[in-house]
Parts: C-alpha cells; sequence; structure tokens
C-alpha cells in the first residue's frame, strides 16, 4: 500500500487517542479509529482493515467535520454507567456532551458541540472542522472527563446516580 499524507496523519491521531483504550476491538466487538475528510464527500478510516468501521465512516460522512475520533475508555465507560437514561452528560457548566442511542443517530448530532457519547458501544465520537485543533478538544474533553468522574466516584462506584456535590 502506498501511503500519503492522509495515512500520516490518521496514523499519528489514532495511536495519540487510543493509549487508554479500555476494550480492544476483537471480532465480538466494536472498532475504534479516526476518520479524516480527503476532499468534499470522501472520507479515510484508519485502521483501514477494520470493518466495524464503515458505520462510523458513514456517520461522519453525512456529519461532515474535516476529522472524528471514536474511542472507548475506562472514563467513557465509568460516565456512562452512572447516567444510563442522561440524554447529555455536563462534564462543566460550560462543556454538555449529547449521549446518543447509536452510532445511526451521529448525522443528526448537535455539530457544535464537538462530540457525542454512543449509548450502545460505550464509546465516544469527537469532532472537529479543524484537524490541527482535534487533539486539543480530545485532551481537553477527557481531562473534564476524569474530573467529573473523581468529583462523583462515590456514586460511580456505588452505582447511584451522581449527586450535586
Amino acid at each position: 500500500m502506498e501511503y500519503d499524507s492522509y495515512d500520516a496523519i490518521l496514523q499519528m491521531l489514532f495511536r495519540k487517542t487510543q493509549s487508554d483504550e479500555w476494550f480492544k476491538p476483537t471480532a465480538e466487538n466494536v472498532g475504534t479509529g479516526v476518520c479524516i475528510r480527503v476532499e468534499a464527500g470522501t472520507f479515510r478510516t484508519f485502521p483501514h482493515e477494520n470493518s466495524f468501521l464503515a458505520p462510523f465512516e458513514a456517520a461522519i460522512k453525512l456529519l461532515n467535520p474535516a476529522v472524528a475520533i471514536k474511542m472507548r475508555s475506562a472514563s467513557i465507560h465509568a460516565a456512562l454507567s452512572t447516567m444510563p437514561e442522561a440524554t447529555a452528560i455536563s462534564l462543566e457548566a460550560s462543556t454538555r456532551i449529547q449521549v446518543l442511542d447509536s452510532m445511526a443517530q451521529i448525522p443528526q448530532a448537535e455539530k457544535e458541540r464537538c462530540g457525542a457519547f454512543l449509548r450502545d458501544e460505550r464509546a465516544l465520537v469527537v469532532w472537529s472542522d479543524s484537524v490541527e485543533n482535534i487533539m486539543n478538544v480530545v485532551e481537553e474533553l477527557q481531562q473534564k472527563l476524569i474530573r467529573l468522574i473523581w468529583k462523583n466516584r462515590r456514586s460511580i462506584n456505588s452505582g447511584k446516580a451522581p449527586s450535586s456535590e
């Protein structure tokens, strides 16, 4: 396979965001990866050979950001576990991430929120209209998510809904 600049960016973003991956993708599982817009209407996904990413690529193509990353981690799982019926999770007063039932709902997501939790896959999809800015968005959301989990650690460990401490 011939690699180009898009492949280089896809692989770098994938490696940077997968270090905290909780569930490794397998045949019985869902895939995590990166999707980048190559030109209007054309997207490329990494890892290339992961057929579980086809719905991700199709959904991102309809949403149409410059780049999107699908991640799974212990922190994402913990946040979703405490709010099984939530339609959004407030990470901070200024950051509210929508919770969707499945990848099929991504095209109707509120694009300006830059992300959505997926209830069925226990995943987080983060997107940006700037390839250069996506890692800043991902890192900021991860930091806010960790702060929320730490703040609500008692309710997460007990299985109760978080308090308003």
